[in-house]
């Protein structure tokens, strides 16, 4: 069976297991010295604009790794950070006038380079600036810019709360990445992520399995399944559940803080195949990537961004052709997670999408679109929080205010930390009822 180590030579040593709780190990990577903080939702300089003044050379981002890791795929196989720039590029959308993109042959990625288009293909994006950057960098490259963008494919039906979009690389050596786009940064975004979580399978993940299957009908060499956030989790949940001739040619299944699954699913026999082969990266104060259990190796990645922010991965660092890595996950993502996990394995599948739809009713309440919204505006938005949950009836009141402390704590930095935390004391008790 295909080891990752084959065919990934520039992941250094075996993935080192970091959970939810665990102490960092002796063996972990010591940490990296951390560049300055940069905000990428707009409300500091993103960090293609960093890189454009010169400033903050080491350690990168992503973006930096296209612009300067030139050898082709056939000097250097691919590795952990090719998988999150191809990944990256599955939340480009593409307009009508790529149409070839849907096509088994394709376009070449340097045919994305539509000034009149950039718009409509970066308006929702984390950063939209950087993502711009990022396409200005592999069509210039001599590592990406022959890479081919097929059998696009997009679909959505709010009937079933679905959104679903992947595209195939097809990479000079014969390869295939098939990649899976992401949820966006808004509450509703994350919201999807925490519902793919508690309950398995969601018709999107059925849908990346039946994508899988297909380009794998019409592509004869090996494959190699990404995304990130929910097209990790679409990444995994394909690798498993596709037919084991097709499983057999998987190399690597890559999830860039993508969410996990319900304890069900990971003691299948389809995931038990595949384990091995799963590359898990998430930043320091991981939230959505911590949510469920992958029963898989997970590498910690330092992280420039504050808190919940670090979901964004131009904000993850990178130096030369790796990731800088983290002793271990924040307390804060420690705490977090223990708090998610501990409110989602206490109930059942239905029960727990009843309490997800409150949590985000609840964080809905500020008006805010985007979590970032919910940090800036803390002193309006958290009251507002707390006036929410203590609507609820008390068995919510005791779950939701819970997690809404944590995220509150987590989602916010030093002395507003602490001022919004007293500030929800109290939620998740039954004082007064």
């Amino acid at each position: 069976m295909p080891r990752l180590s084959d065919h990934l030579p520039d992941i250094p040593g075996a993935l080192k297991r970091v959970l939810p709780g665990d102490a960092a190990g002796s063996d972990a990577a010591p940490a990296a010295a951390s560049i300055d903080e940069v905000n990428g939702d707009g409300t500091a300089p993103s960090p293609s604009s960093l890189q454009a003044s010169g400033a903050h050379k080491k350690p990168g981002s992503f973006l930096t790794y296209a612009q300067t890791q030139l050898d082709g795929f056939d000097a250097r196989p691919l590795c952990l950070v090719d998988s999150l720039v191809l990944s990256w590029l599955a939340y480009f959308r593409l307009t009508p006038a790529l149409e070839a993109a849907r096509t088994d042959e394709g376009i070449a990625l340097h045919e994305l380079m539509r000034a009149e288009d950039f718009d409509e293909m970066f308006g929702t994006s984390f950063d939209a600036d950087g993502s711009r950057e990022l396409l200005f960098a592999v069509c210039a490259s001599p590592r990406f810019r022959s890479v081919r963008l097929t059998r696009l494919r997009f679909k959505t039906d709010a009937d079933v709360e679905e959104q679903f979009a992947a595209m195939t690389f097809l990479l000079p050596t014969g390869e295939a990445y098939l990649a899976f786009r992401g949820t966006d940064s808004t509450l509703v975004g994350w919201k999807e992520d925490f519902n793919m979580a508690s309950s398995c399978p969601v018709p999107a993940q059925e849908e990346a399995r039946a994508y899988v299957e297909r380009v794998a009908s019409s592509v004869a060499g090996p494959l190699y399944l990404g995304g990130h956030s929910k097209g990790g989790n679409l990444a995994v949940y394909a690798a498993a559940t596709v037919p084991r001739t097709v499983q057999d040619r998987v190399l690597a299944a890559f999830s860039h803080d993508g969410p996990g699954f319900p304890p069900a699913f990971l003691e299948g026999e389809g995931y038990r195949r595949v384990r091995g082969r799963v590359a898990k990266t998430v930043p320091k104060s991981s939230v959505i990537g911590l949510i469920m259990d992958d029963g898989a190796d997970v590498r910690v990645v330092e992280s420039s961004g504050v808190s919940i922010l670090q979901h964004n991965p131009f904000l993850w660092e990178v130096e030369g052709r790796d990731f800088v890595y983290a002793d271990g996950l924040t307390a804060s993502a420690r705490y977090l997670s223990s708090t998610i996990e501990s409110w989602m394995n206490r109930f059942e599948p239905e029960e727990r999408r009843r309490f997800i739809d409150t949590l985000f009713d609840v964080l809905g309440a500020t008006g805010a679109e985007r979590f970032a919204d919910i940090r800036d505006d803390w002193r309006t938005s958290v009251p507002a929080m707390r006036e929410a949950v203590d609507a609820l009836d008390p068995e919510q009141r005791e779950c939701v205010g819970e997690v809404v402390r944590a995220l509150a704590r987590t989602a916010t930095i030093d002395k507003v930390a602490d001022a919004a935390g007293n500030l929800l004391d109290g939620l998740g008790s039954k004082e007064g009822d």
